[in-house]
């Protein structure tokens, strides 16, 4: 997993970007966040492509400035995503992305606690979004976590052995990768940055594997 802030955007040279990004390159009078946004996202997605295998595969996430970049073998199933976890009227959202037993247990929260429980949610949501081809926002309320009989939550995942890991990087951000391999997918991802981005601190809030894993 490849992390960057807004000091990449240093590194940023238009002939690292690829011809379809090319094409989207935001226009000369865009808001300077969205350049930012912009500049930081393809720096590191330039990295990762330049340290990756043949057939790899890659799923990228901005937001605020902020980047990652998730890697995995050819032919595996990949989705990352990236969330500020800004204040936000997190039981709104719910009812609009969670399922029922998740929106309670948000409910039963409050404050810190209930914000960062939303933002590990939502990430986990959205990679499964990406990595499965899922409906935004049709299937939101159908991925993510669910209770077991025992009262433990699980993976609730489209079918076949995925796994999942969600990660508080700093003390403003919350991550999450969901994957699925043909192979022995019991892997642990590994964090890096480009040196001009000193890696925040990195703190796993949970590993999952769905049931069929």
């Amino acid at each position: 997993m490849y992390w960057a802030d807004q000091r990449a955007a240093v590194l940023y040279q238009d002939e690292n970007v690829s011809a379809e990004d090319a094409r989207r390159v935001p226009a000369s009078d865009s808001r300077q966040a969205r350049k930012d946004d912009w500049q930081v996202s393809r720096v590191l997605l330039h990295e990762a492509r330049s340290a990756m295998t043949p057939g790899a595969v890659l799923s990228l996430s901005h937001s605020g400035g902020h980047a990652i970049c998730a890697q995995a073998p050819a032919g595996w199933k990949l989705g990352a995503d990236l969330e500020h976890m800004r204040p936000r009227d997190v039981l709104r959202l719910a009812d609009w992305v969670c399922s029922p037993a998740e929106a309670a247990a948000l409910t039963a929260l409050d404050g810190d606690e209930q914000r960062e429980r939303f933002y590990l949610l939502w990430t986990l949501k959205e990679a499964f979004i990406k990595a499965a081809n899922l409906d935004f926002p049709a299937d939101m309320a159908s991925v993510g976590l669910a209770p077991d009989a025992g009262g433990e939550w699980r993976l609730n995942a489209p079918a076949g052995a995925w796994r999942a890991c969600s990660w508080r990087v700093g003390g403003a951000w919350m991550a999450s990768m969901v994957w699925l391999a043909f192979s022995d997918n019991a892997m642990s991802p590994q964090w890096r940055a480009p040196t001009v981005c000193p890696l925040p601190p990195v703190t796993l809030i949970g590993h999952w594997a769905s049931a069929a894993g």
